[in-house]
């Protein structure tokens, strides 16, 4: 069994190397995506480092009451005689 030697190309060294070709659209929306992606990474880190969160020691103040609403009546043992 003999090997095949290969073939080795010469290259033209004064030729230009021809680039791949690339959708535009497709490169378009790749840097689009990636820029709103840096874009949004900026602002969250900016807000979590930079702006004061709200306190969560005092409660929230109760709801008005709805004007359909009845009032509970206090269940007091009724005094027996």
């Amino acid at each position: 069994m003999q090997k095949r030697s290969k073939k080795k190309r010469s290259l033209d060294l004064a030729k230009p190397v021809e680039r791949p070709r690339m959708p535009l659209g497709v490169l378009f929306r790749a840097f689009l995506l990636g820029s709103v992606a840096i874009v949004a990474s900026s602002y969250a880190l900016y807000r979590h480092y930079f702006v004061p969160r709200p306190s969560m020691l005092a409660p929230a103040p109760p709801p008005a009451p709805a004007s359909s609403e009845m009032p509970v009546p206090d269940l007091l043992p009724l005094p027996s005689d």
